[in-house]
């Protein structure tokens, strides 16, 4: 089988799902991961806003290709392939040329999808079927959109549209939102419910696939700060009790046993 995990930044297929992929990469398919929005902007005209995201701690001054590295190590650690995609991310997206910024602010990344983007949509997902090999053969995977970040937001609509065109597609709890709100992942499941609800389906974990997955995410090195901030540095055991705890979490939620993730279907109505 081959597994297409669509991933609107470099990080968040390792984040939500890392697990699985290591898995299914060790059992021998075929994993890409399709990063959606790795563009380059033009550097001299970023908004103010994105200015102050570039000038984080621990970014370079070409942060588009320290993220294109840091993919590349952890997909390396999980056995999965990259497929970068060339759109912009939000905060680098103008309604024109030399409009108005879409996305200006920390409130608005989380806010409504701005109706310029509404074309983005069905442009997404008529290149994530052009992915997809037949449904007997392939598997794509998206975001829920916990948390409404606008870049999740935008491609779990275009995989929506392949969902109800026929296509097979699991969606991801995205992480951190989902442990940073309790009411995150109910409210995205209520958000786009389908006709006939959702189905869970739990991916137990063995140790080996959790460490691989927490090895991927500590390859992200200049977002670990805004993924597992605490008043100080970093620290690896950080980032490992916190994927720790969520594995376990999950997997008493789900009743899979010792270490899991969980996947979403949206049914269809019979």
């Amino acid at each position: 089988m081959q597994h297409i995990i669509l991933s609107p930044h470099y990080d968040d297929a390792a984040l939500s799902c890392g697990g699985l992929i290591a898995q299914r990469a060790a059992a021998g398919d075929l994993v890409e991961i399709a990063t959606v929005f790795g563009g380059r902007p033009d550097m001299a005209t970023l908004s103010p806003f994105a200015r102050a995201i570039h000038a984080r701690p621990g970014a370079t001054a070409d942060l588009i290709a320290q993220r294109v590295t840091e993919e590349r190590q952890a997909l390396a650690i999980l056995g999965a392939q990259p497929r970068p995609g060339g759109y912009l991310d939000c905060i680098y997206r103008r309604e024109e040329p030399d409009g108005r910024w879409l996305y200006d602010s920390e409130e608005a990344l989380f806010g409504p999808v701005d109706p310029a983007d509404d074309e983005l949509v069905k442009e997404l997902a008529a290149v994530f079927a052009a992915l997809a090999p037949p449904a007997d053969q392939s598997i794509l995977y998206a975001p829920l959109a916990v948390g409404r970040h606008v870049d999740h937001q935008v491609v779990q609509r275009a995989a929506m549209l392949l969902r109800d065109a026929g296509y097979a597609i699991l969606f991801y709890e995205d992480y951190p939102y989902v442990v940073r709100d309790p009411s995150g992942l109910p409210a995205a499941l209520d958000h786009i419910a389908p006709p006939a609800g959702w189905q869970a389906k739990p991916v137990a974990l063995s140790r080996e696939d959790l460490d691989r997955k927490i090895a991927a995410v500590t390859a992200y090195a200049t977002q670990l700060a805004v993924l597992f901030g605490t008043d100080g540095a970093v620290m690896q055991s950080d980032v490992d009790g916190a994927l720790d705890w969520f594995a376990r979490l999950t997997a008493h939620e789900t009743g899979t046993g010792r270490l899991a993730e969980r996947l979403w279907v949206a049914t269809h109505a019979s």
